[in-house]
């Protein structure tokens, strides 16, 4: 008898990140990615996006907080948890992905951080490149949620993990910062990104990251 196929995983896991956001500032200490979904000559684009993404919502999240961001135009979701003493812990998944396994994941990723590097982190003024060698079986254990949610419950109090809210990335701005303005200003973007996004949104292009 033929053994069963195996189900393809629908889902998406593209982007991990640990920051600090200590003085509302927010510097990145280490990340992972599968950006294989994307055409090889789009991926130091949408890893400038991603970066800028990341920077821009964890500075603006409230200390303690656990959200999801919904990426304008894009079919993806920022998970954030933010913790109180600043650490923050990014998951960037496709729409369906479970945010009960999302905040579970980026849980772990910060509380597995902490347990390795300690506080050094709050002395961060700069991005980093901290040798957190198990974010990359995290992506890849994480990348189907089906399989990991089996994991999650029995592993995670989920308690800890109800209140999450949900907003736009527009929804975090502060007032008077658009998202225009801010992609301009940032150094995340290369000016080939700068000018690839100016001429998306000229053609009124729903590819463009923003």
């Amino acid at each position: 008898m033929a053994a069963p196929r195996a189900v393809p995983n629908p889902h998406k896991l593209i982007w991990l990140q640990i920051m600090s956001t200590v003085d509302n500032k927010a510097y990145s200490l280490c990340s992972a990615e599968d950006l294989s979904s994307f055409g090889y000559f789009q991926r130091s684009t949408v890893r400038e996006h991603l970066v800028f993404a990341t920077r821009t919502s964890s500075e603006r999240c409230p200390k303690g907080s656990r959200i999801t961001i919904s990426l304008k135009e894009v079919p993806y979701l920022l998970h954030i948890y933010r913790r109180v003493d600043g650490l923050c812990g990014i998951a960037i998944t496709d729409q369906a992905y479970s945010e009960r396994v999302a905040q579970t994941l980026v849980t772990k990723l910060a509380a597995g951080f902490e347990k390795q590097f300690g506080n050094q982190w709050k002395k961060t003024n700069a991005d980093q490149a901290y040798n957190y060698a198990p974010m990359q079986g995290l992506l890849q254990e994480y990348a189907n949620p089906n399989q990991a949610d089996k994991m999650s419950a029995v592993q995670q109090n989920l308690e800890q993990i109800q209140q999450i809210m949900h907003k736009n990335i527009e929804d975090i701005l502060a007032r008077g910062e658009t998202l225009d303005n801010l992609l301009e200003k940032s150094s995340d973007i290369g000016e080939v990104s700068k000018m690839f996004h100016k001429k998306a949104k000229k053609n009124n292009q729903c590819c463009q990251l923003y």
